[in-house]
């Protein structure tokens, strides 16, 4: 076996001047009537974002806030939090659509992710219409082209009335709508104030339940279905009031399951477990009710003391509302996608007929741990398919971001003389690039396979071949059957003749 060596493969990797602190991070605020006037409540809203207690800080990538008074409002929104050098000071505001009462905004950091598009996917307005637009924001996530993530940002009907609920309930509608008529493959979150007291209503069941279509059904990523109104079964999901009674969970991320099937954008988390109920550190989810550590329940969160957050931050919490009823930020973090890193080509050069030749093929993960963290991206789970003279294992490989590139083998033996040019595939789960192209070249010599006249195996046709088809007759020799019948007669020394003027 002649074995070419093994080809090394250098990766690039752009250092980034601030490293991510993990995944993509997107987040949920109401922020109360908020107008951007108020200096106090600026800086209680940086110091809940961007301050950091035993390692722990919210910093997300992207924002999307509630009861936002208009667009003079929104449009201080960035300024507000480029001031905190801990928050990235990249903070861009996505497009504002002022509806007809208090809105939503999304805000993003531009080493993170791109605008799309922003619409209005269910228009707000008076009784029967919801009280307010739902805005969709479409984002692209830096250094991908795919997939699209799809923000959906409500702040439905407060009130527990029966028109309360119908309001509910045909925004719900409206949303599963439009996230039905969305490409398969969207990536899609529902976050907001949903101003629910119980997942039996149903408004949450338009949005959860199975349909004909469910392109545009949503999960609670956190499997924590109930009444979560004054129950303290739900104390460490609660959302409101942080200022003087933590008992309802009405801010909530919904994600659809494009982010929990294994590839491209991923919520981290395990999306069949139930949030935990002793705890707020739950391991199998990075879902969170930031500030509440699940010891104040029925009461205004704790300060002092506070386990989650810290007393710093626990205090902004409760003053950024401004003196009013508030709202904790809810947050989750999203795996970025694999990106599959290998060479155009591999080229055998010169080999010999029915001998095996193995070159190794580098294949790794080109995802930016640099601006993601390798615990941030999905690791590249790939196989090889070849075709023939090539063989390689089946084998479904994995490569985490960060690690050493993996060298996969490919075997050629050629069956006749002469070029091979051909691809092998690399399927993989990196959305960009599903199936990347490799091309195989080769060109294989002797073994009689290209040239069967050619007996002594110098290149050339001579008298010395004639000589070397005599001894092998003589000898009694199956390479002398020439006409393949399997006996040497007449006729051999005739399809030789026909071989040797044929040429090679």
């Amino acid at each position: 076996m002649a074995r070419l060596g093994w080809l090394r493969f250098g990766l690039l990797v752009l250092l980034a001047a601030t490293p991510a602190l993990a995944q993509l991070r997107v987040a949920t605020w109401n922020l109360t009537n908020f107008n951007g006037t108020d200096a106090d409540r600026n800086a209680a809203m940086r110091t809940s974002l961007f301050a950091e207690f035993e390692g722990r800080s919210l910093r997300p990538d992207v924002l999307v806030v509630q009861e936002v008074t208009g667009a003079a409002a929104a449009a201080r929104l960035p300024g507000i939090l480029n001031a905190d050098t801990r928050g990235g000071q990249d903070w861009a505001l996505a497009p504002f659509i002022d509806g007809p009462t208090t809105d939503s905004a999304l805000l993003y950091r531009t080493s993170r992710a791109a605008i799309l598009d922003v619409v209005v996917a269910s228009p707000g307005g008076g009784t029967p219409l919801p009280p307010r637009h739902t805005i969709r924001y479409d984002l692209a996530i830096a250094g991908y082209d795919a997939p699209v993530l799809s923000l959906y940002s409500t702040h439905m009907k407060a009130g527990t009335s029966g028109s309360d609920r119908d309001r509910r309930e045909a925004e719900a509608r409206a949303i599963r709508d439009d996230a039905q008529a969305l490409p398969q493959g969207t990536h899609i979150m529902l976050l907001g104030d949903f101003n629910m007291q119980s997942s039996s209503e149903d408004a949450y069941g338009e949005l959860i339940d199975s349909q004909a279509d469910n392109n545009g059904r949503f999960f609670d990523p956190i499997a924590s279905p109930g009444s979560w109104n004054n129950s303290a079964l739900f104390r460490f999901l609660h959302t409101q009031d942080p200022t003087s009674q933590m008992d309802d969970r009405f801010d909530l991320i919904l994600v659809n399951d494009d982010l929990f099937d294994g590839d491209g954008l991923e919520y981290l988390g395990d999306v069949t477990t139930p949030f935990s109920r002793t705890t707020f550190d739950d391991p199998n989810h990075s879902y969170r009710s930031w500030g509440n550590d699940g010891s104040t329940f029925d009461g205004p969160i704790r300060t002092a003391g506070n386990a989650m957050v810290g007393a710093t931050i626990a205090q902004a919490l409760r003053d950024a509302p401004g003196g009013t009823l508030g709202h904790l930020p809810v947050f989750l973090d999203l795996l970025v996608p694999a990106k599959v890193g290998t060479l155009a080509s591999l080229n055998y050069g010169e080999v010999e007929v029915g001998e095996e030749t193995i070159l190794d093929l580098p294949v790794g993960n080109l995802a930016s741990v640099a601006l993601w963290t390798a615990d941030g991206i999905q690791p590249l789970r790939f196989s090889v398919v070849v075709p023939d003279p090539f063989e390689t294992p089946l084998e479904l490989y994995t490569v985490p971001a960060g690690a050493p590139t993996e060298f996969v083998p490919i075997m050629l033996v050629a069956t006749a003389a002469g070029a091979i040019d051909t691809e092998l595939r690399i399927v993989s789960n990196d959305p960009d690039r599903p199936e990347a192209i490799v091309r195989l070249t080769a060109t294989a010599v002797g073994g009689g396979g290209g040239c069967p006249a050619d007996l002594d195996g110098d290149g050339v046709l001579t008298l010395f071949d004639f000589l070397a088809f005599q001894n092998l007759f003589d000898a009694g020799s199956p390479e002398a059957d020439f006409d393949g019948d399997g006996a040497l007669t007449l006729f051999d020394f005739l399809a030789f003749q026909n071989a040797f003027d044929a040429g090679c």
